[in-house]
């Protein structure tokens, strides 16, 4: 991810998890963690086909209890296909 647009949504999508965190189930925690860690921990990730495809997936699972969450997770997918991934 080097568009730095990207790297924003990225870190505001870390921050409503941490702010969601106590109402998130062990189940969505433990998604929402694996996601972050894998676009975190190989940058080439984000730029894997499917990766946008894989945050809106994500944001549909959390719309209805975390409604901002799911808006994080659609900006970040949003700024990815922006950006051609």
């Amino acid at each position: 991810m080097s568009n730095h647009a990207t790297n924003a949504h990225l870190e505001a999508l870390r921050e409503e998890v941490r702010a969601t965190d106590s109402r998130l189930t062990p189940q969505e925690r433990a998604h929402l963690e694996s996601l972050l860690d894998d676009l975190a921990a190989d940058r080439t990730a984000a730029d894997a086909p499917g990766t946008a495809t894989s945050l809106n997936h994500a944001a549909e699972r959390f719309e209805v209890r975390h409604p901002s969450l799911a808006a994080a997770l659609r900006n970040l997918g949003v700024s990815l296909a922006n950006i051609g991934i």
